[in-house]
């Protein structure tokens, strides 16, 4: 079965490309169709599957993750560009959420935060865990520069003060390829650590990622064990 003419939607109005990827289902359109609806709603087809092709660079889906914001702002614009860096991060939640399950070791919050190990600046997370260690979400406390982060308890804390959430687990990257932690990192991991205690909510770990290396504070004696 040939698949369906999905530019003659894109020629049509917004509503009818709304109605025709509903009726059909995602699936029985490629990546390129699907993107290109992302970027071109109601705009020419030619334009929006031209953009999507150049996206994609004539692989599949799986090369936008490594598409920068800059790159996609270069590429689709400002406005196709963040509509689309939503869609890719929203999606990618959708996944982990799906296939979440307990992080019992600094190997598996390695795997599960994989995506920010070789960003070029350092990112700070935090992972809010459930009462059985099982995911809630991942949130990015700060972005920093190529040699630090800014991190206040604050920000660390209030997002899991508010959701209720019982564990956290802190990650962040080094873009250096080193993940050995610096005096600051041992620092700000002690501070977070008392502050946890404090407000109810352990900090189970701290893991630093350096592509595909790491460090666990836990696993090094330097946050206390249960």
């Amino acid at each position: 079965m040939s698949k369906p003419d999905y530019a003659c939607y894109l020629r049509d109005r917004a509503q009818l490309d709304a109605a025709g990827l509903l009726a059909r289902g995602a699936s029985e359109f490629s990546d390129q169709e699907l993107l290109a609806f992302l970027l071109g709603g109601a705009n020419a087809a030619s334009d929006a599957l031209a953009l999507a092709g150049r996206l994609l660079e004539g692989g599949d889906a799986a090369l936008l993750r490594r598409l920068t914001p800059r790159r996609l702002r270069t590429l689709a614009g400002l406005e196709c560009g963040a509509r689309l860096l939503a869609a890719i991060e929203i999606g990618r939640r959708a996944v982990r959420g799906a296939t979440a399950t307990a992080l019992s070791s600094p190997r598996q919050v390695q795997a599960y935060a994989r995506s920010y190990a070789d960003a070029q600046k350092e990112h700070f997370l935090a992972i809010h865990l459930n009462t059985r260690h099982v995911p809630l979400c991942l949130e990015v406390v700060s972005v920093g520069t190529l040699s630090a982060s800014l991190v206040h308890p604050r920000e660390v804390f209030r997002r899991a003060v508010t959701e209720g959430c019982a564990h956290l687990v802190l990650v962040h990257n080094h873009p250096s390829g080193d993940p050995a932690p610096s005096p600051d990192d041992i620092e700000i991991t002690a501070r977070l650590v008392k502050v946890g205690e404090l407000v109810g909510i352990e900090v189970l770990d701290h893991v630093i990622l350096a592509g595909e290396r790491y460090f666990s504070f836990r696993e090094e004696g330097l946050v206390p064990g249960p």
